[in-house]
């Protein structure tokens, strides 16, 4: 009997179970009745930090009454990686331009949604869902 190791039976189906970026928890609880801005013309503070960190923006929805905003585009890190120096700058300048609302930003570059929250402390909270490219 021969036995291979763990991860080359589970990568193969890894690929197949990651859901497209409509199917993930996003789009399916977390964000309703979404609306596309119109990037030529959106002025927020938010945008404008994004864009100061490099972020090419691709599209940006508002959610939830407007209250949930969702940043796609290319961001020039893994956010998942070891590069706290990049996004916790981020972060927390997010959190003052966003007036500490939640928000998402889908990463294009990584095929990433990075789900981002503030909760009472001064704290961030961080929880990341990988989806299908296209």
């Amino acid at each position: 009997m021969r036995f291979f190791p763990l991860f080359l039976l589970i990568l193969p189906s890894l690929a197949v179970a990651l859901p497209a970026l409509k199917d993930t928890e996003l789009f399916s609880s977390k964000a309703t009745d979404c609306h596309d801005v119109d990037l030529g013309t959106w002025q927020h503070p938010a945008r404008a930090v994004l864009e100061k960190h490099d972020i090419k923006l691709e599209r940006i929805q508002l959610c939830n009454g407007g209250h949930y905003p969702v940043f796609t585009g290319e961001v020039p890190y893994d956010p998942t990686g070891q590069t706290k120096d990049y996004f916790l700058p981020l972060y927390q300048e997010m959190r003052k331009a966003n007036g500490k609302w939640p928000y998402a930003i889908v990463a294009t570059s990584d095929d990433i949604v990075v789900y981002v929250s503030y909760p009472a402390s001064d704290g961030i909270s961080l929880d990341y869902e990988q989806f299908a490219a296209p």
